[in-house]
């Protein structure tokens, strides 16, 4: 018996076969769902965005680390 063989046979024991031939429900519905949903901003987006305008009136001079990285 070659590695292979034991490997295959190891591995075979050790993971139940599959039971369920696919999805237990259509999914396509629920990836156009979640493509028509509107995106809202959270409350860390809005806070994030804040604090960058701060600290870009703050320090002005900061703003071309800020090009930089976009």
């Amino acid at each position: 018996m070659t590695d292979d063989e034991l490997f295959g046979r190891l591995l075979r024991s050790a993971l139940p076969p599959a039971t369920a031939p696919g999805p237990s429900h259509d999914l396509w519905p629920l990836v156009v769902r979640r493509c028509r949903a509107t995106v809202a901003w959270s409350w860390l987006d809005l806070s994030l965005a804040a604090v960058v305008v701060l600290v870009l009136l703050l320090f002005p001079d900061w703003l071309w680390l800020l090009a930089y990285h976009l």
